[in-house]
C-alpha cells in the first residue's frame, strides 16, 4: 500500500517483562533514571534501527523519524490520566470524590459530556471523568481534570521530572483548538458555542487558515511530542514506574483497553487475540489537510510478547478510512517484525 500523502512518524519498541510494585509511596519516575534509560534506547537520526529483546543494549526497537515533533491532540490525555492518578496517590483527590462541572467549562469539538449536559451545573465523580478523558477522548472532560491538578504545567513537569524532555502538555482544549484554526483561546468564564466557532473559521480567509495549520503542524512546539519520547513514557508504564498503586494501574489499564476509539487504526492490523491498551489522538481537517491522526500504546501478543507502539501522521491529505489504513499497515508491520 502506498504510504498516505502528510508527514508520517512511527516508533516501535518490544517491551520488557513487567516488573513489581517494590515502593509504599508514592514515586515517579527518577529523572537520572529514566533519563539514561531514554537516551540508551535512541536510534540514530531517521534511520529505522532494531535490537533483539535479548541483548543486553535493550529492547528491539524501529523507529522512523522518531525523533521529530508533532502535534499530539487527545493524545496528551494519556498523561493526563497518570497526573491525575499521582494526584489521587498523593491525597489531593480521590476516586469517588465528586467534582461540580459548571457550563462554562466545557470544550468544543468532541464531547459526550456537552451533549448530554443539562442546567448550569452538574457533578461527577473523579472516576467517571478519567473514564471519559481517557477511554471515550472527551474533551471537556479533560479540561475540568486538568484545571483540578492544577493545569497543564503540572502534566509537563511531572514528565520531565520522570527524565520525559519530548513531551510538553501546555493548552487546554479551549485554547488550544481555537489556535490552531488561527482564532483567540476561550477564557474560562466563556461559554462556547460551537456553531458560531464553526462559523467563525469559515469566515476566516482560506490563507490564513493555511498559514495558521502549517504552523501548528510543523513548527509549533507546545501541545507536541516526539514518538521516541512517546514510547520512553508508554515503557516506564508498563514496567510500572509512573503509578504507585497497582489498582490504580489496573484501572487505567482497563480503560485503555476497552476504549472504543478509533478502532480501525492500530488494532486493525493486530491479530485476533491481541490486546491493545491505547490513546488515539485525531485533530481537525481544514481545507483537505488534516492536523494529526495519532495512535500509541502497549500491544499484548496471543503469545505473551509486548510492544509500545506510537504512530502519528501530521498534514495529510487523504480522508480517514486512507489515514487509518496507513495506521493498521504499520501494527502489522511491526507484528511481523517481531517473529
Amino acid at each position: 500500500m502506498a504510504p498516505p500523502q502528510g508527514i508520517f512518524h512511527v516508533a516501535i519498541r518490544r517491551s520488557r517483562p513487567r516488573l513489581p510494585h517494590r515502593h509504599a509511596s508514592p514515586r515517579r519516575l527518577g529523572q537520572g533514571e529514566a533519563r539514561q534509560r531514554h537516551q540508551g534506547h535512541r536510534t540514530g537520526g531517521e534511520r529505522p534501527s532494531r535490537r533483539r529483546a535479548d541483548r543486553p543494549k535493550g529492547p528491539q526497537e524501529l523507529a522512523h523519524r522518531g525523533q521529530e515533533r508533532f502535534p499530539m491532540q487527545s493524545v496528551f490525555k494519556l498523561p493526563l490520566a497518570v497526573a491525575v492518578l499521582q494526584s489521587i496517590e498523593a491525597g489531593k483527590l480521590r476516586l469517588d470524590q465528586e467534582i461540580r462541572v459548571k457550563r462554562n467549562e466545557l470544550a468544543l469539538y468532541w464531547s459526550p459530556m456537552k451533549k448530554g449536559f443539562t442546567g448550569e451545573e452538574q457533578g461527577y465523580t473523579v472516576t467517571d471523568l478519567l473514564t471519559r478523558s481517557t477511554g471515550a477522548s472527551d474533551n471537556s472532560t479533560a479540561d475540568v481534570l486538568m484545571k483540578r491538578i492544577g493545569g497543564p504545567k503540572v502534566v509537563t513537569t511531572m514528565l520531565s521530572e520522570g527524565g520525559i524532555a519530548g513531551i510538553s502538555v501546555d493548552r487546554y482544549e479551549r485554547e488550544f483548538q481555537p489556535e490552531i484554526a488561527g482564532l483567540p483561546a476561550f477564557a474560562w468564564d466563556e461559554v462556547i458555542d460551537d456553531e458560531a466557532f464553526e462559523a467563525a473559521i469559515a469566515a476566516m480567509p482560506k490563507e490564513t487558515r493555511r498559514v495558521a495549520l502549517e504552523r501548528y503542524i510543523k513548527g509549533e512546539v507546545r501541545d507536541s511530542t516526539t514518538p521516541e519520547a512517546s514510547i520512553a513514557f508508554l515503557e516506564g508504564l508498563a514496567r510500572g514506574n509512573w503509578l504507585r498503586e497497582p489498582a490504580h494501574d489496573r484501572l487505567l489499564t482497563e480503560i485503555l483497553v476497552k476504549s472504543p476509539t478509533d478502532a480501525q487504526r492500530v488494532r486493525a492490523g493486530l491479530p485476533t487475540g491481541a490486546t491493545f491498551a491505547h490513546k488515539t489522538g485525531t485533530g481537525d481537517t481544514l481545507d483537505g489537510i488534516n492536523s494529526a491522526t495519532n495512535d500509541i500504546g502497549i500491544v499484548a501478543l496471543p503469545d505473551g510478547r509486548r510492544f509500545a507502539i506510537a504512530v502519528y501522521l501530521a498534514g495529510a491529505k487523504v480522508d480517514a478510512k486512507g489515514r487509518e489504513a496507513a495506521h493498521a499497515a504499520v501494527a502489522k508491520l511491526a507484528v511481523e517484525s517481531l517473529k
